[in-house]
């Protein structure tokens, strides 16, 4: 799994804490030296998703603030520059190390006891805080990592989006895979109040993270359901990301409670057969997968895709004994392990069809 560094601190000369000589700033260093050794680096004065997603963002100050955190969860570690002081720059080390994040520093010693009980290394130039984490390399386990992820959208299964803030999360890959979870987060359907389909959002995510697809999720309660009422900002939001072109398939992630008879359920009209054929093959290695049909109401998002959008779908229903990895970490993990492996498989096709 890809691992992350969230880059925080003001911007200084490069050149008075790296030998490389004069750069513009110590962001660009770790940049281009990160990513040259395979890690992902978000800065969050930048995107977090891939440059042919824009999607714009309120400029507010309670929406960059939310926006950084949410972008630190992402991440695995954080590199912080500490040679100008900042109150944002504290917190978020604060914030990062009770998330469990693996923080790096790079400042001026001695350094304040703050500061030495919230990060595990810290240095005096950037070149040895880079060398350290490149060699380190701040990664979690998907497993370990699932459960942060979740822990962290649990926050917000009951809660409204704040003023300005969108209900939903796009997070931008490589492979044209979209992988959607509309019910990650609890939902309002005919008046009456529906609890969130656990773990969904998070095996979405997880999937963009190991195998570098897209994912598009709920991220606070919706008002109305997604997959039900389609005049939504989460279906208009999901309509512009399929209309980019670079989409080739788009996966349904729902989940089946306690009282529905346990297992894998596939969804796929005739056009998507032979991907749904492959994809319960997956499967079957976990359990036998059945091939049912789709609730009325359920249904309108995945045939507003197929037959409005002409992109290709397919609808997995998961029983809630493979979304509590706690309990079942066998199963979720075996889940999420056939995922990978199909969506890796048929992305790459596309891919290479589409050059």
């Amino acid at each position: 799994m890809l691992s992350s560094i969230y880059l925080t601190g003001g911007a200084i000369d490069a050149q008075d804490v790296s030998g490389l000589g004069p750069i513009d700033d110590w962001r660009s260093l770790a940049l281009t030296k990160l990513q040259r050794y395979g890690l992902k680096v978000v800065n969050p004065l930048e995107l977090a998703w891939n440059e042919d997603f824009r999607i714009e963002l309120n400029d507010g100050i309670k929406q960059r603030v939310s926006r950084s955190l949410e972008l630190i969860d992402q991440c695995d570690g954080l590199l912080a520059n500490l040679n100008r002081s900042s109150y944002a720059t504290a917190m978020e080390i604060f914030y990062a190390h009770r998330r469990g994040k693996v923080v790096t520093v790079v400042g001026q010693s001695p350094f304040s006891p703050w500061v030495l009980l919230h990060s595990q290394a810290r240095f005096g130039d950037v070149d040895h805080a880079l060398d350290y984490i490149i060699e380190e390399q701040p990664q979690i386990t998907p497993f370990h990592w699932a459960l942060q992820h979740e822990g962290y959208l649990a926050e917000r299964y009951e809660q409204l989006p704040p003023s300005g803030e969108p209900d939903y999360k796009f997070v931008g890959g490589e492979l044209p895979v979209l992988v959607v979870a509309p019910h990650a987060t609890a939902f309002w359907r005919d008046g009456e109040f529906q609890e969130a389909d656990a773990f969904t959002g998070t095996i979405a995510t997880l999937l963009s993270r190991m195998c570098r697809s897209h994912s598009f999720y709920s991220n606070y309660c919706c008002v109305a359901d997604p997959c039900m009422y389609l005049e939504t900002p989460f279906r208009r939001a999901f309509a512009d990301i399929v209309r980019t072109g670079r989409v080739g398939l788009v996966i349904f992630l729902m989940g089946s409670p306690w009282h529905e008879s346990p297992g894998l359920r596939i969804y796929a009209d005739q056009r998507t057969e032979d991907l749904a054929s492959r994809l319960r093959l997956k499967l079957m290695a976990i359990e036998p997968v059945s091939k049912v049909g789709i609730e009325e109401d359920l249904g309108k998002l995945h045939r507003f895709t197929s037959e409005e959008l002409g992109v290709q779908a397919i609808t997995l229903k998961m029983h809630k004994r493979y979304r509590m990895p706690r309990l079942q970490p066998e199963a979720f993990m075996a889940l999420t392990g056939a995922l990978q492996e199909f969506v890796s498989e048929v992305g790459s096709e596309l891919s290479r069809s589409n050059a």
